[in-house]
């Protein structure tokens, strides 16, 4: 699973930490897992964690997307789209591990401009309890991934 990137702002080191971790998963294709059918259900599976003594302290809730970035002429696309963003509750007395799939139906996205290729990036961002931008967010780049059409 790729491994990504989280930072802490003003935390002490020893005080909390974070990894963050994300990967591409498609049902009932074959490989490559990043040459997808635009036919096909595939998946960004997101998992990342805080840890230290300050993790039990913090309320809120993470705010997760995944972005799709055309290389070449093609749209731009953010999950979950449509809709309302993804938004996790934090659990200070849990674990501190959290993990969510965003699952992608067929045909959300097209094969257009000769199926162009997308960069994956999987964000993890943090709100305050009263929903304000908190100092903690992560990212985690995936592999291009191309979708094709691959007829009737």
């Amino acid at each position: 699973m790729p491994k990504g990137y989280i930072e802490i702002s003003g935390a002490p080191h020893s005080g909390l930490k974070g990894t963050i971790e994300a990967d591409i998963y498609e049902y009932g294709g074959v490989d490559p897992t990043t040459i997808i059918g635009i036919n096909q259900t595939w998946s960004v599976k997101l998992n990342w964690k805080i840890e230290g003594p300050l993790a039990r302290l913090i309320c809120g809730t993470w705010c997760l997307h995944v972005h799709l970035e055309s290389i070449g002429r093609g749209r731009e696309l953010s999950l979950p789209d449509p809709g309302q963003e993804v938004l996790i509750p934090l659990d200070p007395c849990g674990s501190g591990e959290y993990a969510y799939e965003f699952v992608v139906p067929p045909g959300k996205v097209k094969a257009l401009d000769c199926s162009v290729p997308y960069k994956l990036v999987a964000t993890v961002t943090y709100r305050t309890q009263c929903g304000y931008a908190g100092p903690m967010a992560g990212f985690v780049e995936l592999p291009i991934v191309q979708f094709y059409d691959p007829g009737k």
